[in-house]
C-alpha cells in the first residue's frame, strides 16, 4: 500500500537501477544512475546489502527449516533418554541387592531401553550436525569485486546544456514553421 508520493520515488528509482548477471563467473555488477553522484553510490551500496540478504535468504531457507526440525528431534531425543537414564539409574539404586529374577529382568528391560534412547539421541546429534553443516553450505559467499564509487563527472548532460540545446532545437524550428509560412513573400 504505497502512497502516491511513494509510488512516484519507485518509480523514479525502479529505472535507475541496474542489475546484470554473468552466468558463466556469477558476478552481479550494480549500476546506479542519478542526478547526485553520491545518492547514486548509497543506493548502489544499499542495493548490494538487500540483495545480498535477500539472495543468502533464499538459498538457505529450506536449509534453515530442516535445521529447526533437526533441533526440535534433538530437544525430544535429549529428554527422553535423560528421563530413560534416571529412571534405569533410580531403579537399579533402589534394587541393587535384589536376587528375584523379576526384578533382574525388569531392570535389564530398562536398560535395553536406555541403550535404544542412547542410540537415537546419537543418531540425530549426527543429524543435526548434518543439518548445521548444510545450512552453512548453502549459505552464499559474497565478495566485493568493487565497491560503490562516486563519479567525478556526470554520466549525462547538465541540466543547463540540456536547456540550451533545446532553446537551439525550439528556435531552429520556429525559424523553419515562419519560413514556411512566409514563403511566398520570400520568393517574391
Amino acid at each position: 500500500w504505497l502512497t502516491t508520493t511513494q509510488e512516484k520515488i519507485v518509480n523514479s528509482i525502479h529505472g535507475s537501477v541496474v542489475c546484470q548477471v554473468d552466468k558463466k563467473t556469477s558476478v552481479i555488477t550494480i549500476s546506479v544512475k542519478d542526478k547526485d553522484p553520491l545518492v547514486a553510490a548509497l543506493m548502489a551500496d544499499s542495493v548490494r546489502s538487500h540483495l545480498q540478504v535477500a539472495i543468502t535468504e533464499y538459498r538457505t531457507k529450506k536449509a534453515k527449516v530442516d535445521l529447526d526440525y533437526m533441533q526440535k528431534i534433538y530437544n525430544e531425543a535429549r529428554s527422553q533418554y535423560d528421563k530413560s537414564r534416571q529412571l534405569y539409574a533410580s531403579y537399579a539404586d533402589a534394587n541393587q541387592d535384589v536376587i528375584l529374577q523379576s526384578f533382574k529382568m525388569k531392570q535389564d528391560d530398562l536398560e535395553n531401553d536406555m541403550q535404544l534412547k542412547y542410540n537415537i539421541y546419537t543418531q540425530v546429534v549426527e543429524q543435526l550436525q548434518l543439518a548445521k553443516a548444510k545450512v552453512q553450505e548453502r549459505t552464499p559467499a559474497f565478495t566485493i569485486v568493487q565497491s560503490a564509487t562516486v563519479p567525478i563527472k556526470a554520466c549525462s548532460r547538465s541540466r543547463t546544456s540540456v536547456i540550451v540545446i533545446f532553446m537551439m532545437f525550439g528556435f531552429v524550428l520556429r525559424s523553419l514553421i515562419l519560413m514556411l509560412k512566409n514563403k511566398k513573400q520570400l520568393i517574391n
